[in-house]
C-alpha cells in the first residue's frame, strides 16, 4: 500500500471508527454524548390534558455517562406512558441499558400492553440479555406508569422505585412499590400494579434515588417525602420549572456534593376548562 493509500485509509478510519489514543478523542467525547443525551430526546412540554417538566442534574461538571432516563411517550389511542429508570452503576453500559429499558417500554406501550406486563417483559428483557451477553451486573429501579386523561386514571407499577407521589390540591400520596428491581428475579408473580384515580389540578412527581440520597453535612439523607415539599412550594409554577426545583433542593440540600445524578418528572392535570 503506497504512503498516500495508507494516509488515505487512515484517515477514513478515524472518521468513522474514532480510537482512542487517535487524535479524535474529543469527535468520540462529542459523539457519545450526543448519543447519551439523545436517550431524553426533545423536550415534551404539552400533550392532552397534561403539562410535562422533567430535568436533570448532574453529580459532577465533568460529562459522563450515566444510567438515570425519564421517559414520556403518547401513543395513537391516546395514552400517555411515564417512564422514570434509575440504572445500577455508571458509564456507557449503564447508558446502553437505559436506551434498552427506554425504547423497550415505548414497543410495549405501542402493542397495548399494560404497566404490569411491560414490566414483567422488561424484567424478562434485562435477565435474558445479561445471560446473553454474559454480563449480570445491571439492573434497575423503574417506575413506569400509563396515564389515560379521558378516564382520569394512572396505571403504574413501581418496581424498587421510593420517590414517586400524587400531590393534590389537598394533601399527598405516595405510590407504593408493587414490586422487586427490575432484573434480579425471574418471577412475573413478584410483580403487581395500582390503578389511581386522578382530577383536576392533580400533580405526579417522582425521581431517582441522587435526590432520596442527598446528604446534607450531618450526612443525614434527604428523603423520599421531602419532594412533596418542593411541589407544594411551587405549586403555581410550570411543570418543567417545578421539575428543575425538585434537582436543585438535592443540589442545595447536599452543599452542591452530589454523590449521584438526579432526574426527576413532574406531570400536571389540567385545570378544569382548560
Amino acid at each position: 500500500m503506497s504512503g498516500g493509500t495508507h494516509s488515505r485509509v487512515r484517515r477514513v478510519v478515524c472518521e468513522r471508527f474514532p480510537i482512542s489514543g487517535i487524535e479524535t478523542i474529543p469527535s468520540l467525547q462529542t459523539e457519545m454524548r450526543l448519543i447519551v443525551e439523545s436517550l431524553y430526546g426533545p423536550p415534551v412540554r404539552r400533550l392532552a390534558g397534561l403539562d410535562i417538566g422533567r430535568a436533570y442534574w448532574g453529580a459532577t461538571k465533568e460529562f459522563h455517562y450515566g444510567g438515570d432516563v425519564i421517559d414520556v411517550f403518547a401513543c395513537v389511542t391516546g395514552r400517555t406512558s411515564l417512564a422514570v429508570v434509575d440504572i445500577s452503576g455508571h458509564g456507557i453500559r449503564a447508558a446502553q441499558y437505559a436506551g434498552l429499558a427506554k425504547y423497550a417500554l415505548r414497543a410495549y406501550m405501542s402493542q397495548g400492553l399494560s404497566a404490569l406486563d411491560s414490566v414483567r417483559a422488561l424484567n424478562r428483557l434485562y435477565i435474558e440479555n445479561g445471560e446473553f451477553e454474559h454480563d449480570d451486573e445491571f439492573f434497575a429501579t423503574v417506575f413506569y406508569a400509563i396515564v389515560d386523561t379521558d378516564a382520569l386514571t394512572m396505571q403504574y407499577v413501581s418496581a424498587g422505585h421510593e420517590a414517586a407521589y400524587i400531590v393534590t390540591p389537598n394533601g399527598s400520596r405516595p405510590l407504593r412499590t408493587t414490586g422487586p428491581i427490575v432484573g434480579l428475579m425471574d418471577d412475573d408473580n413478584l410483580f403487581d400494579q395500582e390503578t389511581v384515580r386522578l382530577d383536576h389540578g392533580d400533580i405526579f412527581a417522582a425521581a431517582t434515588d441522587g435526590f432520596t440520597e442527598a446528604r446534607d453535612a450531618s450526612l443525614a439523607f434527604l428523603g423520599a417525602d421531602a419532594i412533596v415539599d418542593v411541589i407544594e412550594r411551587n405549586r403555581a409554577r410550570r411543570a418543567e420549572q417545578q421539575a428543575e426545583a425538585v434537582t436543585r433542593c438535592a443540589y442545595e440540600y447536599a452543599g452542591a456534593r452530589l454523590e449521584d445524578d438526579i432526574a426527576a418528572l413532574v406531570v400536571k392535570v389540567d385545570e378544569r376548562g382548560r
